[in-house]
């Protein structure tokens, strides 16, 4: 037979237009695309860069007063963070005086009498002024320095409630041994002399002591956070001994400003000179305020000065309450209640630091967490034919 043809084409048909097809080529992902081309490449969209977080972080492994030195840390945010607190706190109390002027205007007390013109009153009215610093402390710490204000508290970014509840007792126990202590040496070497004014009457204590539990422990707390949190956070973020190209001098220098000598040093001199007091009470406040500022570095956080702060000032003002008395600027304390302060400040530091060993309570933040290895990814399945 002869070759027939079939019935359909056996090779292209001319009519038909080629449609050019541009060449498309992978790239990998370092390599760029130049969209539009004749030779369009597909290529990885550009790695996007993860946000700032809006806060810092301590660094890993630091104790408390090197907290404030984060990454956004420089030379000038402290001054600022104190620049932003101070005049905070004062506005906050100018509100609180406004309103207390209102008061008096209502109740029809005079201009000239200094605060509300009775003890228990005046007694709450400066305690206020006092709590207004940690709403302050706090705020300064979380703008300017961006950073939690829970960094204030510990090492763990939060304050210890279990830790702080234990410390209470030791406190407890210290302060009634101080004050036990004290009255008995007064009537040693005071033969005679009462220990207690005349009482003030039973509205006034029970006042006073509403007052007094309602406010002293935040009064304590602030100062805390003010001057053993805020402030030595403050000083502990500056030296820099790792940083390379220093001299020798220099290098001893920033290891000194690292350590907690100088804001140990600072918080208690300011703590001390706030006080309105002299003599024997000025040295008084001086042992208290070392002693808790070393304490607070020793423990990792505030827990501990807060616990005896908060104590001893409530047995303080309720021992003030019998007499109705509180005024106590001025005051020149005796060698007797400085022995007194000595054996309560050394006995507890002495407790808590052992109890802070036993117990393995953490005094630097939390070492970072090791990043997991990746797992090998495995190559994809090849193609299958049917």
């Amino acid at each position: 037979m002869g070759n027939v043809p079939p019935p359909w084409p056996s090779g292209p048909d001319p009519r038909e237009r080629a449609v050019p097809q541009h060449s498309q080529v992978w790239a990998s992902p370092g390599q760029a695309a130049h969209p539009g081309g004749p030779d369009a490449v597909w290529a990885w969209p550009p790695p996007v860069k993860p946000p700032r977080p809006r806060v810092d972080t301590p660094p890993p492994g630091v104790p408390y007063h090197r907290m404030g030195r984060t990454e956004r840390h420089r030379w000038w945010k402290p001054p600022l963070a104190i620049g932003c607190a101070i005049p905070l706190s004062f506005g906050l109390g100018l509100f609180f005086v406004l309103v207390l002027e209102l008061v008096k205007a209502i109740r029809h007390i005079p201009a000239d009498v200094a605060e509300l013109g009775h003890p228990v009153a005046d007694l709450a009215v400066e305690l206020v002024l006092v709590i207004v610093l940690l709403p302050a402390v706090l705020i300064a710490v979380r703008v300017v320095q961006r950073r939690r204000a829970g960094t204030l508290s510990s090492v763990e970014g939060r304050l210890r409630w279990r830790w702080l509840l234990r410390c209470t007792a030791v406190a407890v126990g210290c302060v009634v041994v101080s004050f036990g202590g004290l009255m008995a040496l007064l009537v040693i070497t005071k033969p005679g002399e009462p220990l207690f004014g005349e009482f003030a009457g039973m509205e006034t204590f029970l006042a006073a002591l509403a007052v007094i539990f309602l406010l002293v422990p935040f009064q304590a707390a602030a100062e805390e956070y003010a001057l053993r949190g805020f402030l030595m956070q403050l000083v502990g973020g500056y030296g820099d001994p790792t940083r390379p190209g220093r001299s020798a001098p220099g290098r001893l220098f920033h290891r000194f400003l690292a350590s907690p000598v100088p804001a140990i040093l600072v918080s208690g001199l300011i703590f001390t000179l706030l006080h309105d007091y002299y003599d024997w009470a000025l040295l008084d406040v001086a042992v208290f305020g070392l002693g808790m500022a070393w304490l607070t570095w020793y423990t990792g956080g505030l827990e501990a000065a807060i616990a005896l702060h908060v104590v001893h000032n409530l047995v303080a003002f309720v021992l003030a309450a019998y007499e109705g008395d509180f005024d106590s600027s001025g005051d020149t304390g005796s060698w007797q209640s400085l022995l007194a302060t000595i054996v309560e400040v050394s006995v507890f530091c002495l407790v808590v630091a052992w109890m802070r060993r036993k117990q393995a309570i953490r005094h630097t933040t939390p070492e970072a967490e090791a990043t997991p290895p990746a797992r090998p990814q495995s190559p994809p399945p090849s193609p299958q034919w049917s």
